[in-house]
């Protein structure tokens, strides 16, 4: 697969992630929230966000799975990445930056990958999963037009050394929310 390529809409931008996002993927991944929700190290480093930030680009990663910065006006506000099976799924993962919340850009963000993956990347389904009581992570997917399942998946995903239940939800391209919904 060749590289994701920038995608836009308003003001967000989901682009390559670079060693100038650094210093801002250090401070959203000492944020509570993030530390709680995420299964991003604890505690985080600045070497985590380097490597992070080296493997997306040119590695043999960044080729299997497509994963772009969100960006605001120049500044990195989180990341939003699809992990594909080549056989038409991708299951979506994000973390939105402590001052990007709130804003919409995560429902953008999410929104654009979903559209590629549809559009480019021969995906028919894209799933989610969040640790169970992630009601912000929840809200953004459903105002995206994924459908969240009721059922708990127990115990599914291993978070720090122990494993936690999780909340799933699907979207098929019929499913996503028209862009204008969420740039209003």
């Amino acid at each position: 697969m060749k590289p994701a390529p920038s995608l836009r809409a308003g003001v967000i931008t989901l682009r390559e992630i670079t060693l100038d996002d650094v210093d801002d993927m250090v401070e959203a991944c000492r944020d509570d929230d993030t530390r709680t929700w995420t299964t991003v190290p604890h505690p985080y480093e600045r070497e985590h966000a380097v490597a992070y930030a080296e493997r997306t680009f040119g590695t043999p990663i960044d080729q299997e799975w497509p994963r772009w910065g969100i960006d605001i006006d120049g500044r990195w506000c989180g990341n939003v990445g699809l992990r594909m099976d080549g056989e038409g799924l991708a299951d979506i993962g994000y973390l939105v930056a402590p001052w990007a919340r709130r804003r919409g850009a995560g429902s953008v963000a999410v929104w654009l990958a979903c559209d590629w993956a549809f559009r480019e990347g021969g995906c028919r389904v894209v799933t989610w999963h969040a640790v169970a009581g992630n009601e912000a992570s929840r809200a953004l997917v459903a105002k995206v037009g994924f459908r969240v399942h009721r059922d708990v998946r127990r115990l599914a995903v291993v978070q720090r050394g122990g494993r936690v239940d999780v909340w799933t939800a699907d979207l098929l391209p019929e499913d996503l929310v028209p862009l204008t919904d969420l740039l209003r």
